[in-house]
This record gives structure tokens, sequence and C-alpha cells, in this order.
């Protein structure tokens, strides 16, 4: 009796020869029977740590088209190729041992945050912090609100990403609010909201608006920040839902201003509070003149609508000052303050240099 007649076998059909090199790379051997299949013995323990190193040597596009399928059958059976009709796309299996960390995530709420300060660029003074999503699992591993958007798009759980962000973030609100004390009992945070998880489950908001309500927060304290404008177009309620968001309180921010001229205009119509410039709009504008054309004229349309302007990704003194002697109101980056755990203090040299 063929050793291999019941043991478990990894069977994969390439998608090109650069792939078969790759999966021979791995120990992978050719099917007698079907030249056009490899195959390799598993142990069940093998298998994850085997899926892992495939989906780092295999590029993402071929991961796609590339075949497999686990089967006991015996390598000499002609029923072999029938079962190989059922065979998945190894995109399927790559996807979930490349993002099992964010299941865990998921599944154990391990999201915790960061806080970039904005400030005023005319007076200096710290006037709200944005909250920004990390995780940390429980091997360890730290990742960044990049690496949790990416996962969450390649899953197909982006909703439930936003939800748990929005709801996690409340609570860290809350705790470090009451950690402070009274001084930032009435400080201002900005937290971002996904258009399409609002739009596919409007009722997330009304759970929000209970949660700050619970936690002793005042709704006024709490600015939503909508990210991935492009969306907004996609969902006729979303001017209703926003409607009812400045109902209970909530101030209104709109991202990437600046990245898309008609969905500017579009989203103006939103009347949002803060309408943040998007970083590439930002990125050297004390350099290039259209860049600066295209700043002052946001700004004024802005400020003919009583909506407060706020440059992100601010990270040269050159923009930095640009950007103030201009009259953008508010800024943030890493050229003014760093995403820290605490809330923003101001350090005892830059508390001589206000002196």
């Amino acid at each position: 009796m063929n050793l291999l007649d019941n043991s478990l076998k990894l069977i994969i059909q390439p998608d090109s020869e650069a792939t078969e090199e790759y999966i021979y790379q791995l120990g992978f051997q050719k099917i007698t029977l079907v030249p056009q299949l490899l195959y390799q013995v598993v142990i069940n323990h093998q298998l994850p740590e085997l899926l892992s190193q495939i989906s780092q040597m295999i590029p993402e596009a071929s991961q796609t088209s590339v075949r497999f399928l686990l089967t006991r059958s015996p390598l000499e059976s002609r029923d072999l190729l029938v079962e190989f009709l059922n065979a998945q796309p190894l995109s399927n299996t790559t996807r979930l041992i490349k993002n099992a960390w964010f299941l865990q995530v998921l599944a154990r709420q391990r999201l915790f945050f960061k806080y970039q300060p904005i400030f005023n660029l005319a007076s200096g003074q710290v006037v709200a912090h944005e909250c920004l999503a990390r995780a940390k699992t429980s091997q360890g591993q730290s990742f960044g609100g990049q690496q949790l958007i990416d996962a969450a798009l390649s899953m197909n759980l982006l909703n439930e990403f936003d939800d748990l962000a929005r709801s996690s973030c409340l609570e860290a609100v809350a705790q470090i609010s009451a950690k402070v004390g009274s001084a930032e009992s009435s400080a201002t945070f900005f937290i971002n909201v996904l258009p399409n998880a609002i739009g596919c489950d409007p009722r997330s908001l009304e759970r929000n608006f209970q949660q700050v309500l619970d936690l002793g927060l005042r709704p006024e304290q709490i600015v939503f920040e909508l990210t991935e404008i492009e969306a907004l177009g996609r969902y006729p309620a979303l001017p209703r839902l926003i409607e009812q968001i400045r109902a209970w309180g909530f101030g209104l921010a709109i991202d990437d201003l600046g990245s898309n001229v008609s969905i500017d205009h579009y989203c103006m119509e939103f009347r949002p509070d803060v309408i943040k410039l998007d970083r590439r709009l930002i990125h050297g504008c004390s350099h290039y003149t259209l860049k600066q054309v295209m700043i002052k004229s946001l700004l004024h349309f802005a400020h003919e609508m009583e909506i407060v302007v706020l440059a992100e990704g601010l990270e040269d003194a050159n923009d930095i000052e640009f950007c103030s002697q201009a009259g953008v109101d508010l800024g943030q980056g890493f050229g003014l303050a760093s995403p820290e755990l605490t809330l923003w203090q101001p350090s005892d040299e830059q508390m001589l240099e206000a002196c």
C-alpha cells in the first residue's frame, strides 16, 4: 500500500511558471498522473505555517487565480481530477491566515487609541484631539490605523470594524476624561466615521448617542469626522442622518477636502462645522503656487459659509507658517505634535517659549 494513500495532501494548481517555481521552492512535487498539479504531504499542525509561507511568496494578484485542494485521496486515483473541480482560490485561505490577527482584534475588542492634538494656528492652543485607532494582539503584535483598515477591507468587515472603533473610542474618551480630571472634562474629540458603515446601519449612530449619555459625556464634546468622502454620494439617506447627528448635538467634520473638486463642492452642501484639507494638498504648499491658490479658494468658500478649516498632515515649518498666514484656522500633524496615549500637555520648553 502506498504510504501517501491516506495522508493529508495540499494540492495546488499554479497559474504561471513563476508561481510554479515558488511552489517548488517550498518542496512541492508534480503529480505523475496530472503534472499540471503540485502536491505536498502535510501534517495538520504544519498547514497554517505552510499556507502562511505560500501567501508571503506568491503575489496577491496570483493568489486569486491559483487554486488549491486538501485531500486524502490517493494521488493515483482518477477521481482526483473530479475532486479538484471543487478546488478553491488560494486567496480564500491565505486571506484568513494573513488577517487572523484582525479577527482576534474584533472578537476580543483589543483596540486602543492614540490622541493627536489639533491646534489653533493663530493662538497655538490645543482645541481638540483626533482619536486614532490602534490594536495589539494577545501575542503583543501592534498594528496601526492603515493596517486595521486594510485588513477590514480584505476581510469585508469594514462596517463591523467601524462600529467597534466608534464604541470603543467613546469608552476610551470617557476613561481618559475621568483620569485627567475637570480640566479636560469638556475636551473635544474627533472620531472617524465611515459613511459606508452608517449608511448600512443607521441605528449605530443612535447607539453611539445613547452611549455618550450613559458614559457621562456630552454630544458637544464629540466631532464625527466623515472619511472616504467619495462614498457620500452612494447613500441618499446620509443627509437625513447628518441632520440627526446635528440634532443630537454632535459636531461634523469632513475629511480629505482638496482631493476631488466635484466631491468638495458636494460635501460643502452638508454644511459641516469643520473641513479638513487633504494632506496631499497641504504637503509642500509653501513652495507650490497652485496649491496655495487652491487652499485660499477653499478657505474663502468655507469662511463665507462659516465653516472652520483644518489643515492636516502639517510636518514642515514653512507649510505651517504659510497655512497660519493664509488664515487656516486649525492644524494637526507631526510638525506640531505626534499622537500619544495621553492628551497633549505642553513641555516645560514650550511653556517658557509661550512666556
